[in-house]
């Protein structure tokens, strides 16, 4: 009787297995989609999906990775539709294997659909669920395509060396202020901030990737850029994080060691505090600088950020954006609500702007 249900439990279990590996899926069956480029199509839009190989890394690889070196690690899945659900349909009817889009850490759209508006295409998504909703969000000059299809050296993955970039694991800088899909999307529906996103172009020389200006947006729409020195000046506005940044100031290279921002933003106008400490990056070699030569030199310096960061906030007033959140702070000041529209098109053009910025150069033994 004993060994009768030994067998028979034994039997069970094989059934029971039998029953869940016919459910399991294999990798070489799934594609998996690491990143989304969307371009303007003839009939709508056209989407570009970079798809991974998992035999290139170990991790995926049935036999473990060998040989992966000698093929690419990614390809690419095209098509068109006059919708993105009907470009989507019509890119899985194109491939035998399942697609799965829950490894996309990357959606692209190209300067030339930006310009004409990406929020009907957000919608999509936010609300499926195959997608997630902490994808990094970029523009492209030119065709999402190649972007996608360039050959960064180290990693090979474009997805990788973007989304190192993005996250500060890789180039940790000021130049670069990196968004979310759900943070894009969210600055769209708010009215203290609107949303931003880096521009990708592809260098000729090797085909490989430069991040250059910050994309920025009015109504979902791309309505101009700020150039990376005046990105490094909006975040040093923002005041969220201190990050590894060297400021040019007459010619003469300065290590920014400490920020303090302080905002004030009422009808009134926007005044804003900057205190920052600065250390001389010059030859050690060189004759040390008196005590007057400091004094001026960050009289000088300060005069010149001044006025570079109220260009800056000018500019944004001109292109009606907002992506250094004054709107917020103006919202919370009045102690009500705000309406996005009227914040960007009439209050935040015409409020005066007065910046006030103290510096400070710190370095050891460099006065004589």
């Amino acid at each position: 009787m004993r060994h009768r249900m030994f067998r028979l439990l034994v039997a069970v279990m094989c059934l029971a297995m039998i029953a869940g590996c016919s459910r399991t899926k294999q990798l070489n069956r799934i594609s998996f989609v690491t990143a989304i480029g969307l371009d303007k199509g003839d009939t709508g839009v056209k989407i570009h999906a970079l798809i991974a190989v998992p035999g290139k890394f170990s991790a995926l690889s049935p036999a473990g990775g060998g040989g992966a070196e000698e093929k690419p690690p990614n390809y690419i899945l095209t098509s068109e539709g006059d919708t993105i659900p009907k470009a989507l349909y019509e890119m899985k009817r194109k491939t035998s294997r399942d697609m799965n889009f829950g490894h996309t850490r990357l959606i692209l759209f190209s300067d030339e659909l930006a310009k004409e508006g990406v929020e009907p295409l957000l919608d999509l998504f936010m609300r499926r669920e195959e997608f997630q909703i902490n994808p990094w969000v970029a523009v492209t000059k030119g065709s999402t395509k190649d972007v996608l299809q360039a050959k960064p050296e180290v990693p090979q993955s474009v997805t990788d060396y973007l989304v190192d970039t993005f996250s500060q694991s890789g180039s940790d800088s000021m130049e670069i202020l990196p968004i979310f899909l759900y943070q894009f999307y969210s600055y769209l529906n708010e009215p203290g901030k609107t949303p931003y996103a880096m521009e990708i172009r592809t260098q000729k020389e090797g085909n490989r990737l430069r991040l250059a200006n910050l994309g920025l947006f009015r109504k979902g729409k791309l309505v101009g850029a700020l150039t990376p020195k005046e990105t490094k000046y909006l975040q040093m506005v923002i005041g969220d994080r201190l990050r590894p940044a060297t400021l040019t100031i007459r010619d003469i290279s300065y290590t920014l060691l400490a920020l303090r921002t302080k905002h004030d933003v009422t009808k009134e106008g926007i005044k804003l505090d900057m205190s920052i400490r600065l250390d001389l990056d010059a030859n050690p070699a060189g004759p040390p600088m008196s005590y007057s030569e400091k004094i001026e030199q960050e009289a000088a310096i300060a005069n010149a950020l001044q006025k570079d960061v109220e260009s800056l906030i000018n500019k944004l007033q001109n292109l009606k954006t907002d992506p250094a959140g004054f709107g917020e702070k103006y919202r919370t000041a009045q102690g009500g609500d705000l309406d996005a529209g009227e914040w960007v098109e009439s209050i935040f053009p015409k409020l005066p702007v007065q910046v006030k910025v103290t510096v400070r150069i710190d370095r050891k033994g460099m006065l004589s």
